[in-house]
């Protein structure tokens, strides 16, 4: 049976600027209507505006008007008109949420709803947004950006959702529905070309394969050439590379169980992902005069939006992803009690390499780092009413083995680097050694003018300028070796109790246990190191400078081998109370704990340095402790028939205790705990004035603040402030508008036109904090738009579709280069995108 055209589809978001008391205002306002409901002229039942079917509370049926929950959903129709093919695509409709990407996506890609996430390329930090695909957690954010199978919904539920979602939401949700297996046979094959060299192929059967069990294959390949160039060679990064294979087995007995089995593979090949230079610092000179010697560019001299970067000819820049997993779900119907379990495994691995100084100078790069994660998840919920309760219980238990190997290295260039900076700092003196004969060599760390190659006069030990034994190349991590084992348990409870027809009150409690123990075998050797571990005077009188020639991710202090464990216990939950003014018009207050356990900072920068005061590496130096957010929350859910439309808003206060932050102190990543307060208004709207067409619309207004600043030992006795209290966390924007419109109409007896356009406007907003007022984004907003025309009876469709089309210049991220001080690179948002898909039904 061919699929049936999509006629009038509407999901939630129409949001405007509002400011605080205007919402109250709102929540309070009197008689409101009841929801709309449109025509699907192919269909056997009308749907309401806004009423997709939502796994919120975890009970069957709920719609997104029906919860006393801060959620917006997107069914299929309008997930396909945005083009979202990604995890990360959904920000474009969200505007509570933010997503940033880093130097990997499948490792430094981080999600914030309300301004709140959690922003690391380690993986011993763990996610505060918790992504839910078909009922199965995924424990890091890069273990949910594989492209994505044809969607049934996706919602995103905003602030601690710990009760029901389980570990690490203390920010919020993003659960995806993908389409089930089908009892009718029905088959798909699409293609897509664009700019960039982007092809795309999909193919999707399913039908019944007996009377009680019916399967559905998917597969999906997605290429697309980079964005950015290197000016140093004829590479390109920042293309797309994927593929995705997913089968899935849906049996339904003759009562009420059903069980669902999936199974996928997916991989990733891609070169990514490069920061462009924002602006050179005062250690650029060093950086080109040292490329050039190479006959190369040291920083591009380009402006960001030219998308021009210079790296290394001899360092490789990928991002691969392997990854399998397998899932079951089981629903039954003991009595009245309505059972479920959820059961799933998945394996990822990742494996990068990177030139870690982002120039032509070839001063450190990794070189296959490896990042694995096991994960086995088990969640059985049985539900049912007693009286004016319904009442859920549910476990949940989950093993996770966390494998990582790094790699950081020197280069070719490490010696000459440092006596380029070195020469500089020393008013003409450079650093060196001399060889065993005492003769003066151009090696190691110098012992020659590094401008005129002229020798430099000796020096003695202890004083300035010191002779101190260079690198060899390739030194620095031979493997760094981790592996993290994390148990997880918990029995949560989540009951709504009708206190009258139209006062609800709900319960939620949650009791969390979660142990990690980490194992570390740290193996290295860097010669100047070495040498300081013998005389840390030396050190302590280089002050900086020794930092650079004994940076802490290479110092071979800290090549050794240990462990440690600890485990956390947390009680979290909620209570609201919902009030009916009338059928269509709901208000109701709420009061939500959320909790992120600690962890480890898997990485040898996070160990004190005897060399450089401290006293010495101990598994304690990593560990940092779980976060904890207290959210207060009004809300109103409202109808109004008459104008065939719908306006959904939000109030919310939450206060982040322990919020987990790495950040980068100018030499190496250190691990924070520090307070935030958020709070805002957010709105949702949909309006369909006429028929076949439906306006959407969202606002979100953020405010997120850390109450105190970060401090860090400077490397030289003192403290430098690494973040400032008082200040907007970067990444978030104040205030967030997303605005989308979609058109069906008839265009002949069997065609059909499709006419949609979606926008984002975001605010300024920082992108680090150590150049805030620099790097930060100017006010932006990017615009998408997908036309086609399609068969009546639903049989083909064509389109052309376009992403940013008005080649909007912004930046996700940006960070301060390391070893380079004053220097800065952005990570560039993706430039104008455009293309044309056909796709037959059969």
């Amino acid at each position: 049976m061919k699929p049936t055209p999509r006629r009038n589809t509407g999901v939630s978001l129409f949001k405007t600027s509002l400011c605080v008391s205007v919402g109250l205002g709102a929540l309070i306002a009197a008689p409101i209507s009841v929801a709309n409901a449109q025509e699907e002229e192919s269909a056997d039942s009308q749907r309401r505006l806004n009423a997709v079917v939502v796994q919120a509370t975890r009970r069957e049926g709920t719609t997104v008007q029906d919860v006393p929950v801060a959620v917006t959903a997107f069914d299929a129709a309008m997930l396909e008109d945005t083009g979202v093919a990604r995890l990360n695509d959904i920000e474009q409709i969200a505007p509570s949420v933010q997503i940033a990407q880093t130097e990997s996506a499948a490792s430094g890609t981080s999600i914030s709803i309300r301004g709140v996430g959690t922003g690391s390329n380690n993986p011993g930090f763990e996610p505060a947004v918790g992504v839910v695909i078909d009922g199965v957690f995924r424990t890091k954010t890069g273990i949910a950006l594989s492209e994505l199978p044809e969607l049934e919904s996706l919602e995103v539920l905003r602030g601690p959702q710990g009760t029901l979602f389980g570990r690490n939401t203390s920010a919020g949700v993003i659960s995806i529905n993908t389409a089930k297996p089908e009892w009718e046979p029905n088959a798909t094959v699409g293609a897509g070309v664009g700019n960039y060299g982007m092809y795309s192929f999909e193919a999707m059967s399913t039908g019944p394969i007996t009377d009680n069990i019916a399967g559905r294959i998917d597969i999906r390949r997605r290429v697309r050439d980079g964005y950015i160039d290197d000016v140093n060679s004829d590479r390109e990064f920042n293309n797309l590379d994927r593929f995705l294979m997913r089968g899935q087995l849906l049996w339904e007995g003759d009562d009420d169980a059903s069980l669902r089995l999936i199974a996928d593979y997916g991989k990733t090949t891609e070169d990514c992902c490069i920061g462009v230079n924002f602006n050179p610092g005062p250690l650029g000179a060093a950086v080109n005069a040292g490329a050039a010697q190479l006959g190369l560019v040291g920083i591009a001299d380009a402006d960001p939006e030219d998308l021009k970067v210079a790296i290394s000819p001899n360092r490789e820049v990928s991002d691969d992803v392997d990854e399998w997993g397998v899932s079951a779900e089981y629903k039954n119907r003991f009595g009245t009690m309505n059972f479920t379990s959820v059961t799933s495994y998945r394996d990822w691995e990742a494996l990068r390499d990177q030139d870690i100084d982002f120039s032509g100078i070839d001063r450190a790069y990794r070189d296959g780092t490896m990042i694995g994660d096991q994960t086995f998840t088990q969640e059985v919920r049985l539900q049912d009413t007693y009286g004016n309760i319904d009442w859920l219980v549910g476990a949940f238990y989950m093993n996770q083995k966390t494998s990582y190997t790094d790699t950081i290295r020197v280069g070719t260039q490490a010696n000459l680097y440092t006596d380029l900076v070195a020469f500089g700092a020393a008013g003409g003196q450079v650093f060196g050694s001399l060889d065993p004969t005492g003769t003066v060599v151009p090696s190691l760390l110098g012992n020659i003018n590094p401008l005129t190659g002229a020798p430099a006069a000796p020096g003695t030990p202890g004083t300035v300028p010191f002779f101190i034994p260079g690198f060899q190349p390739g030194q620095g991590q031979s493997a760094d070796n981790w592996d993290q084992t994390t148990n997880a348990f918990s029995l949560f409870t989540h009951n709504e109790i009708a206190l009258s027809d139209r006062l609800t009150a709900t319960l939620g409690l949650r009791a969390n246990y979660e142990e990690k123990e980490v194992e570390y075998d740290l193996n290295g050797n860097v010669t100047p190191c070495n040498f300081f571990a013998a005389q840390p005077g030396v050190a302590q009188a280089l002050g900086q400078l020794a930092l650079l020639v004994c940076n802490p991710a290479i110092n071979s202090e800290f090549s050794v081998a240990d462990s440690g464990s600890f485990d956390d216990t947390q009680v979290t939950g909620t209570a609201k109370l919902a009030y009916e003014f009338t059928p269509d018009f709901m208000t109701y207050v709420s009061y939500a704990r959320g909790f992120k356990a600690g962890g480890y900072n898997l990485d040898r920068q996070g160990f004190d340095s005897v060399i450089f005061g401290g006293d010495g590496p101990q598994p304690e130096d990593l560990q940092f402790d779980g976060e904890t957010v207290d959210s207060y929350e009004i809300g109103w859910k409202a109808d109004f028939v008459d104008y065939n439309a719908i306006l959904n808003g939000a109030i919310f206060y939450q206060e982040i205790k322990d919020f987990q932050e790495n950040l980068f102190s100018g030499s190496n990543f250190r691990t924070f705990n520090s307070d935030v307060e958020s709070y805002g208004l957010e709105l949702d709207g949909t309006l369909s004035p006429v028929d076949g067409l439906t306006l959407q619309g969202g606002y979100a207004y953020t405010k997120v603040e850390r109450q105190e600043d970060i401090q860090a030992p400077d490397g030289t006795g003192g403290f430098a402030t690494l973040a400032d209290g008082g200040v907007q966390l970067v990444y978030m924007p104040e205030h967030v508008v997303t605005a989308s419109g979609t058109y069906l109409v008839g265009l002949t007896d069997s065609l059909q036109g499709l006419f949609h356009v979606n926008a984002r406007y975001n605010s300024e907003a920082a992108l680090s904090d150590s150049s805030r007022g620099l790097t930060d984004n100017d006010a932006y907003t990017t615009v998408g738009a997908r036309v086609g025309v399609q068969a009546a009876d639903g049989s083909w469709e064509f389109s052309l579709f376009g992403e940013n089309i008005t080649d909007e210049d912004y930046n996700m991220a940006a960070f301060a280069v390391p070893e380079q001080t004053g220097t800065n690179a952005v990570y560039p948002g993706i430039p104008a995108m455009y293309g044309a898909e056909f796709k037959v039904n059969f």
